[in-house]
Formats: structure tokens, sequence, C-alpha cells
């Protein structure tokens, strides 16, 4: 499918499912150029949440540094708060979220509850033309986490 390709687009398909074979080497270069254009990047491996009682939000927003992290009660409404303000500021965004086949078989409503929450505030991006991306790389990817 679609991979990574994509990423440093307004408008592109905003919600990327990865598998390791849609990983070709050609991510290393739309890493790079994503980097070169300031576009914000985010990792976060789903393998952290094992056994934990914290909410992917909070990775998210720890990794991002949003102001309102960690969420508490109302997880989804300042995490949606904090990304919308946060396309203020910055050039664009990527969120990479490793291992998403651990929220998928764990933690389905939490993994779907995140691309809602996500598409919910895409629009304060694509308003303003920056790139703004969910990549749910669903198998563990070492090469990912270095990118």
């Amino acid at each position: 499918m679609l991979g990574y390709a994509g990423i440093d687009r307004a408008n592109f398909g905003c919600v990327h499912f990865v598998r390791n074979s849609d990983i070709d080497g050609s991510e290393r270069e739309i890493f790079g150029k994503v980097r070169h254009e300031n576009i914000r990047i985010a990792y976060v491996d789903a393998c952290d949440l094992i056994g934990a009682l914290t909410h992917v939000t909070n990775l998210i927003g720890r990794e991002l540094q949003l102001p309102n992290a960690p969420y508490r009660p109302l997880y989804w409404a300042s995490f949606i708060d904090d990304l919308g303000s946060l396309s203020d500021v910055v050039k664009g965004l990527v969120i990479v979220l490793d291992n998403a086949w651990f929220l998928l078989q764990d933690r389905g409503s939490e993994l779907f509850d995140l691309i809602e929450a996500f598409l919910i505030q895409v629009h304060h991006w694509t308003e303003k033309n920056l790139p703004c991306h969910l990549c749910l790389q669903l198998e563990e990817n070492s090469e990912v986490a270095r990118f």
C-alpha cells in the first residue's frame, strides 16, 4: 500500500496503516525530507503500554511536549485541543505509533478513539495547508524507530 509515502504533504491520506512489507528503504529519504522541512515527528512504541496504567495520549503528549499532558479523565478533549493548538506553532506533524498491533489486540477501543480524535482535529492543519499524519506501524520495526 502507501507505507510512509505522502507524509510531507497536506491533505494526503492522513492516517497510514503501515506493515513491514510496505517498507522498501525509501523511508530514510522521506523522513529526511520531513525533518528538513521542520515537520515535528513523534515516535511512540505502543508496547510501552503493556502492563502500564497510562493512556496512549500520555505517551504522545509527552513525546510532543504538549502543554496539558499528562492527560487525566478527559483524555480526548485535552489531547484534541493540544494537537489543534500545535498547528499554530509547527510546520507539520507526523505521529508514528510503532507496534500498533498491541493496541489493536489489547486496547482496540483506545486505538479507535485515537484515530477518531486525530481525525477530529486534523482540519486545523489542513486549513493551514500543513501536513498532519498518524502512522500506525502495525508490526515492530527497529528501522522506523531510527528515522
